[in-house]
């Protein structure tokens, strides 16, 4: 953001701060009419706040308010992509690895087959039940602001186990039998994502008997079945506030902010958002939404060009998600950026993702040159579980390319590793010689001018969770 829109913001909020009390009585004033607005106030009068002050705080209020609830309206786009093809409180299980066709989310994996499914808790609690699993699973759930409050699986080792959990609302009332483990979500919109390893295609039967087992029921049969009623979201409604905004007063009100985000929410008023009722009033104020168009447009380049804060340097030119990742508390913007660039990313204890754009030089990497990351035998990641290197485009897909190829790692069949222990991966577009099965295909220059990799560990040692270990430079080859 230019300084001089970083200025307003900081002198809008040191103001509000100072009249806050006084502004918000004549606010909701004004949204009553009570108050005449600029262009209706006869020639003498002079209304009680200026338009130019107006405009410049709700453009800090939007800033701060785009920003809170990115995530929570993009959950919503992605519920309602799931729910055309699958009902709500029903899994939908996925068949095939990520290819780079997938488009149901930014960064996916393609070491675990997707099994999800979306809930709606406000009609009743669901039944989970899961089978005996006998390699590495997660059932991750989030809330509708993407907070993993709750694994089955992972790092949890007595879940492999099999069993059955109550999935309740956040206001639910009622009896269970005692031995049941009662899960309570913080709200009622909930993302069940599961992941389940896949050893290869011919490993896919195997997995296809355990996603059958994952089911879901509703606790009384007579429970009504989910339904969220909300318009349409379009991928044009985050560049519009007179769309954005009132999505995200009626999906606060569904899914009530918590308690400790009473600090933030009281400045809401202040741009005609009343979060409890559901309601955005400012689209027939001219004032307000002047600030609201800048806002929205400079918040959406804080997020784009934040991602810095929620990584740590690591070996230079890896970037290392941080302990923010996966539950943000407050954390507002870390929380946006990771529903702009990896929605549904795993906490720390459960995968460390390691990213990088650049090679050894800082310099970005590029289809027509080609790479390699030697691994000492030291530096190889220690895991419970096991660990991939991924290769992605600049809008965060798989590539294209004609082995199929989309990550390599200590499952890829046939690695070889050099005789002192050591590991070499190659990374460019076209066959290594006698090495080609530690090959990552890259994409050539003309199908995507850069490219991005993303090294995955899950269940990784504390070691990996403690940023401890070194990621190896991603080196050019030189012929």
């Amino acid at each position: 953001m230019k300084k001089a829109g970083l200025f307003i913001t900081a002198l809008s909020v040191l103001t509000s701060m100072a009249t806050g009390s006084a502004y918000a009585k004549e606010n909701r004033q004004y949204q009553a009419g009570m108050v005449q607005s600029q262009a209706s106030a006869a020639p003498n009068t002079v209304p009680l706040v200026q338009a130019p002050f107006r405009t410049n705080l709700a453009y800090s209020v939007g800033v701060d308010a785009y920003i809170y609830g990115y995530t929570l309206v993009e959950m919503a786009r992605t519920m309602q992509t799931y729910t055309e093809k699958t009902p709500l409180n029903t899994f939908h299980h996925d068949k095939l690895l990520a290819d780079a066709s997938f488009r149901d989310f930014v960064t996916p994996n393609n070491d675990t087959l997707y099994s999800s499914a979306w809930l709606d808790l406000s009609k009743g609690p669901q039944v989970l039940r899961y089978p005996k699993i006998d390699r590495y699973f997660t059932l991750q759930m989030m809330d509708a602001y993407s907070n993993s409050f709750h694994y089955i699986g992972g790092s949890n080792l007595d879940d492999y186990q099999g069993g059955k959990v109550v999935i309740v609302g956040p206001e639910w009332k009622g009896k269970l039998p005692s031995d049941v483990e009662v899960i309570r979500a913080p709200t009622d919109m909930l993302w069940l994502l599961g992941r389940t390893s896949v050893n290869g295609e011919k490993d896919l039967p195997n997995v296809y008997k355990i996603q059958e087992e994952y089911t879901l029921a509703p606790l009384d049969a007579k429970q009504k079945p989910g339904s969220i009623h909300l318009p349409k979201i379009q991928l044009g409604d985050f560049d519009d506030p007179s769309k954005f905004y009132p999505l995200l007063a009626q999906l606060m009100k569904l899914n009530p902010p918590p308690q400790k985000d009473e600090a933030f929410l009281s400045k809401l008023e202040f741009i005609g958002l009343d979060y409890q009722a559901g309601t955005f009033h400012a689209n027939n104020d001219p004032v307000v939404m002047e600030g609201l168009t800048k806002a929205v447009k400079d918040a959406k380049e804080i997020i784009k060009n934040s991602m810095s804060i929620l990584q740590r340097p690591n070996n230079g030119n890896w970037r290392v998600n941080n302990e923010r990742v996966g539950i943000y508390d407050t954390y507002y913007l870390n929380r946006a950026m990771i529903a702009k660039r990896g929605l549904a990313a795993n906490t720390a204890k459960e995968a460390v993702y390691a990213t990088t754009r650049v090679d050894s030089d800082g310099n970005p990497l590029v289809g027509q040159k080609k790479y390699v990351i030697h691994f000492e035998k030291d530096q190889i990641p220690q895991t419970k579980s096991f660990w991939s290197l991924s290769i992605y485009d600049s809008d965060n897909h798989f590539i294209n390319n004609p082995m199929n190829r989309y990550s390599i790692g200590d499952r890829t069949e046939g690695l070889k590793y050099n005789e002192d222990g050591s590991l070499d991966i190659y990374i460019q577009s076209t066959p290594p010689e006698g090495k080609e099965s530690n090959w990552l295909p890259s994409p050539t220059s003309t199908t995507a001018p850069n490219f991005s990799l993303v090294l995955r560990i899950y269940t990784p040692d504390e070691s990996l969770q403690e940023n401890t270990f070194v990621v190896p430079a991603v080196k050019v080859v030189n012929e």
